[in-house]
């Protein structure tokens, strides 16, 4: 995964969970595929292909079974290619910004990643 500059505010939560991911434009595919990582701001997806930067997006997230699933437009603020070692396969790290977000939906993300993020420190 990308390890670029931390600009985030906030907290990301390295957790594989299900998306589906759809361009604006009527001949873009949907993609099933799983997050990298998740925060209340966005999230980064490793893609088969890259998307254009600033290209908008439609997003339905699967953070766990039992909560509602996501749904909101997103935003692609980067995409570079992975520097994953142990594929061959090319693939690239997305980071997708959350645009239109409803804050009920936030507040959900950000407490659950706050409480995994919380679990996890406390068995470390």
């Amino acid at each position: 995964m990308w390890d670029g500059f931390n600009k985030r505010k906030f907290p990301r939560l390295n957790l594989r969970c299900e998306l589906i991911l759809s361009g604006q434009r009527a001949s873009t595919q949907i993609v099933h595929t799983q997050t990298e990582n998740v925060g209340a701001g966005g999230i980064c997806v490793l893609l088969d292909q890259p998307l254009e930067r600033f290209s908008a997006v439609s997003l339905r997230l699967e953070l766990d079974p039992h909560l509602p699933w996501i749904d909101c437009a997103g935003k692609v603020v980067w995409s570079v290619p992975s520097q994953e070692a142990s594929s061959k396969k090319k693939a690239f790290d997305t980071g997708i910004e959350f645009v239109n977000l409803q804050p009920a939906q936030q507040d959900l993300i950000r407490h659950y990643v706050g409480a995994r993020l919380e679990a996890e420190e406390s068995l470390s």
